[in-house]
C-alpha cells in the first residue's frame, strides 16, 4: 500500500456529545492545552507543534448524550457550525468507550454531524474511543462487538476509521498514528469543503441574535433601575419557591443559595422540603419542590405533584416572595416547553407570572456567550416566557464557589417584591385565566389518555429504578462507569432486561399514535440517562440515600407489561409486527416478545 503524504499542517475539529472526553483527546495531542469539561456553548481554538507539524484543534460544542438535536440549544447549533475553517483535514469525533452505545446514542451523533456540517461529513471524520484505562485495539473490539449493530453502523458511516486514546498515553506514537489514519483520509478523500451558504446563515444568525441581545440586556438593566429606586429598605428577609421541570437543578440551586448541601441533589424530588438560613445579610427561606416531566402534558405528572407543589406555598407562609422557575441552558426550550411550562404553572393560578423569576441553571454551559444570546438563540417560545415574567431572569453558575451572583439574584428578588403585591393561590386557578373554558379542558382528551398515562407510570418506575441501581453500585465502592465487565450493562440479568426493554422504544414506529408517545417516552428517558451520568459520586455517600430500597420487582414486571400490551394494540392497529398474546406475560415471554419486535423491525 503506498504511503499517505506528509501533511505540513494538521487542521481538525473535535466533535462529541458533552460525555464523550473531547478535552481529553484535545489535551493528548496538545499537551493541556483545553480545559477539563466538554459542556460549553462556545468552540475552543488552540494551536502548537506535534510532531512536528503546526497542528490547530476547534473544540466545537457538543451535546447531551442521547439528545434529538432538536433538543439541543440553538446557541450550541450555530457555534458548531461556525468552528470550521477553511483547509480543515477533518472531524475527529469522540467517543467514550467507558459508556454503553445504544441506537439513541447513535441517532443523536448522525443527526448533529449532519446538522452541523452535512451530509459529506462522514468521508472526512475519524472516529477516536476515550478511556481512563489502557485499552488495546483487541479491546475496542471485543468493545465494538459487544455493543452490536449501533457502534458498528456508525464506524461504518465513517469508512471504518477508527482510533484509540487513553488517559495514560503520554507518548506521541499514538498521536502519530492518529495523524497518519487522518492523512490516509485526506489522501482518499481530500479536506472538506465548506459550505458557504451553511456559514453564511450562521454568521448572519449570530450578528442578528447579538443585536437583540444587547437590546435585551440594556431594558433589562433600566427595568432593575427603575424598581430598585421603589426600595425602601436596604434588604429584605425572603421566601423562595422553588420549580421546574425533574433534573433542572432546583435543588442544586437551593444548595448554591444557602451554601450548604441541605437539599437533595442529584435525585429525583418527591416532597416539598423547606430550608432555611442567613444568606448576605438576609433571613432566606428556600422551598424545593417535586418537578413535572419535561416532555409529556401536565396531566400526565405524577399524582403527588399538585398537592405538593401548593404545600410548598403553604411552607412559605405567609406567601413565597418569589417563584424561581429552574429552566437549564445546556438544552432547546421549544414551543413544547413552553406549552408544557404554561400547563404546569397553572396550578399557582394566572396571576403567578408576576412573582416569577425565570432561573437559568447550568450557568457554567454559555461558556463566553452571554444569558441574552442564550435567550435570543432559542427565539419566539422563551422570550414568550421571559415576557410573561416581566423580563425578568437570572443565571446560576454552580461551578463559580464565589457568592456574588447569589447576592445578585436576591437582588433582584427584592426589586420585584418593591413592585409587586403580596402573591396568593387562587382557590379556582382557572378562573383567573381569560380563555374560554373549552380551550383549558382535558375532558375532550380523558379517553385518549390512559395509554400514554401507563407509558408514564412505567417511566417513572424505571428512572426511580435506575437511580436505585446506580445508588447501590456507589454503595458498595464500584465507580459509576462501565469499563468493567461486572459493572457494565449487559453484565446482569436485570441490566440486559433494562437494555432489551429501552430496544423497545428505539424501534422504528408505524403507528402514528404509538410514535408520538414513544418518542416523548424516549426523550424522557435519554434525560434519565444523561442526569445518571451526570451524577457526582457524593450523591451516592448522601444520607438522604439510607432509606433508598430497591424496588418491587413484580410491581416493575407488571408496570412493564402494561406498555407491552398497550404496544401490541397499537401493533395491530398498523399492521406490523404483532404479537397474539397482549395478557400479562412472564419474564422470559417478555423477552422473547421483545427479541420478536427487534427481528420484525430490521
Amino acid at each position: 500500500m503506498e504511503k499517505a503524504p506528509l501533511v505540513k499542517e494538521m487542521n481538525a475539529v473535535l466533535v462529541g456529545s458533552n460525555s464523550s472526553r473531547k478535552y481529553l483527546v484535545g489535551n493528548l495531542i496538545l499537551e493541556e492545552a483545553f480545559d477539563v469539561g466538554d459542556i460549553t456553548s462556545c468552540c475552543e481554538r488552540r494551536e502548537g507543534e506535534v510532531c512536528g507539524r503546526k497542528v490547530t484543534l476547534v473544540k466545537a460544542p457538543g451535546w447531551l448524550r442521547g439528545y434529538d438535536h432538536c433538543n439541543t440549544p440553538e446557541l450550541f447549533k450555530t457555534e458548531a457550525i461556525l468552528s470550521v475553517t477553511p483547509g480543515l483535514h477533518g472531524f475527529i469525533l469522540v467517543v467514550n468507550a467507558e459508556l454503553s452505545f445504544k441506537n439513541i446514542n447513535k441517532k443523536a451523533i448522525k443527526k448533529h454531524m449532519q446538522h452541523f456540517f452535512g451530509d459529506k461529513v462522514w468521508d472526512h471524520t475519524i472516529v477516536v474511543f476515550t478511556h481512563r484505562d489502557r485499552l488495546s485495539y483487541s479491546d475496542i473490539e471485543d468493545y465494538i462487538r459487544r455493543e452490536g449493530v449501533p457502534i458498528q453502523s456508525l464506524l461504518e458511516a465513517c469508512g471504518n476509521r477508527y482510533h484509540i486514546l487513553c488517559n495514560d498515553d503520554t507518548d506521541n506514537e499514538k498521536v502519530k498514528e492518529l495523524f497518519e489514519k487522518i492523512d490516509a483520509m485526506v489522501a482518499e478523500n481530500s479536506c472538506y469543503e465548506i459550505d458557504s451558504e451553511r456559514i453564511q446563515n450562521a454568521e448572519s444568525k449570530k450578528k442578528e441574535v447579538n443585536e437583540k441581545a444587547d437590546e435585551l440586556r440594556l431594558r433589562s438593566h433600566q427595568q432593575r433601575q427603575n424598581l430598585r429606586n421603589l426600595l425602601t429598605e436596604p434588604t429584605l428577609d425572603l421566601r423562595i419557591l422553588m420549580v421546574g421541570w425533574v433534573f433542572s437543578a432546583k435543588s442544586a440551586t437551593g444548595n448554591k443559595i444557602l451554601s450548604t448541601e441541605v437539599f437533595q441533589s442529584g435525585g429525583r424530588t418527591v416532597n416539598a422540603l423547606k430550608h432555611s438560613d442567613k444568606v448576605a445579610g438576609r433571613q432566606v427561606v428556600i422551598v424545593d419542590t417535586p418537578g413535572w416531566w419535561k416532555f409529556f402534558p401536565a396531566r400526565f405528572n405524577p399524582s403527588f405533584l399538585k398537592p405538593e407543589i401548593l404545600k410548598g406555598v403553604s411552607l412559605c407562609s405567609p406567601s413565597p416572595n418569589v417563584i424561581l422557575l429552574a429552566v437549564p441552558v445546556d438544552t432547546s426550550f421549544t414551543d413544547e416547553q413552553r406549552r408544557v411550562t404554561e400547563e404546569n404553572m397553572r396550578i399557582l393560578g394566572q396571576r403567578v407570572w408576576r412573582h416569577v423569576i425565570v432561573l437559568f441553571t447550568f450557568g457554567e454551559a454559555l461558556g463566553d456567550n452571554t444569558i441574552e444570546q442564550h435567550i435570543e438563540s432559542e427565539g419566539k417560545p422563551l422570550r414568550w416566557l421571559i415576557e410573561k415574567c416581566g423580563n425578568r431572569y437570572h443565571v446560576l453558575d454552580n461551578m463559580r464557589k464565589d457568592q456574588d451572583q447569589v447576592t445578585e439574584l436576591l437582588e433582584k428578588i427584592e426589586e420585584m417584591v418593591a413592585g409587586n403585591s403580596s402573591f396568593y393561590v387562587s382557590p379556582y386557578p382557572d378562573a383567573d385565566d381569560p380563555r374560554p373554558q373549552e380551550d383549558i379542558s382535558d375532558k375532550a382528551t380523558e379517553c385518549e389518555d390512559e395509554p400514554p398515562r401507563e407509558i408514564t407510570e412505567q417511566l417513572s418506575i424505571e428512572w426511580d429504578r435506575s437511580y436505585w441501581e446506580r445508588y447501590r453500585e456507589g454503595s458498595k465502592g464500584i465507580p459509576p462507569r462501565f469499563s468493567d465487565e461486572e459493572s457494565k450493562p449487559g453484565s446482569s440479568k436485570g441490566e440486559e432486561d433494562d437494555d432489551q426493554f429501552n430496544r423497545r422504544f428505539e424501534l422504528e414506529v408505524r403507528s402514528e399514535d404509538g410514535d408520538r408517545w414513544r418518542i416523548l417516552l424516549e426523550r424522557e428517558w435519554s434525560r434519565r440517562e444523561v442526569a445518571m451520568e451526570q451524577t457526582s459520586w457524593k450523591y451516592f455517600y448522601s444520607p438522604f440515600l439510607g432509606a433508598i430500597s430497591e424496588p418491587d420487582s413484580e410491581i416493575l414486571w407488571k408496570s412493564r407489561n402494561k406498555v407491552a400490551k398497550w404496544l401490541d394494540t397499537q401493533h395491530s392497529s398498523s399492521g406490523y409486527g404483532t404479537t397474539s398474546n397482549a395478557s400479562v406475560c412472564s419474564e422470559k415471554q417478555y423477552e422473547q416478545r421483545i427479541e420478536g419486535d427487534v427481528l420484525a423491525c430490521k
